[in-house]
């Protein structure tokens, strides 16, 4: 059974290796992501007993903006609503105007299947 937290529980290694599942650079960094993690506003945690299988991260102004900035699911966990109520939970902590996030396209069926619209263009300056 799958459990939720907000509790950041995780190591670096085990964040790093849910981010290399995904094929993630970020998972390459661990100490970077680690404290990219523990710096977001928002965070859930999805283990399965004690092995983290998936997470959700957001940035905030506490007052109308929310950022999702990581939402990610081990892949030998896919299909089984992980995403969808990491998605719901982090979504509903406060009743923001605005959630915004950016996705590859071969996750844009899943974010409109959430209630999201595709609305604009992905602007990105990226240096690994």
């Amino acid at each position: 059974m799958i459990k939720y937290t907000n509790n950041m529980s995780c190591t670096k290694e085990e964040l790093s290796e849910l981010f290399l599942s995904v094929n993630w650079n970020s998972g390459k960094y661990p100490d970077k992501l680690y404290e990219s993690i523990k710096n977001s506003t928002y965070k859930i945690f999805a283990y399965d007993d004690s092995r983290l299988v998936g997470m959700v991260a957001g940035l905030s102004d506490e007052c109308i903006n929310l950022f999702i900035s990581y939402l990610l699911v081990n892949p030998e966990y896919h299909n089984n609503k992980i995403g969808t109520t990491l998605l719901h939970e982090i979504t509903t902590i406060k009743n923001f105007n605005r959630i915004e996030l950016i996705s590859e396209i071969k996750d844009k069926d899943f974010y409109l299947k959430n209630n999201f619209i595709e609305d604009g263009v992905g602007m990105f300056k990226i240096k690994w």
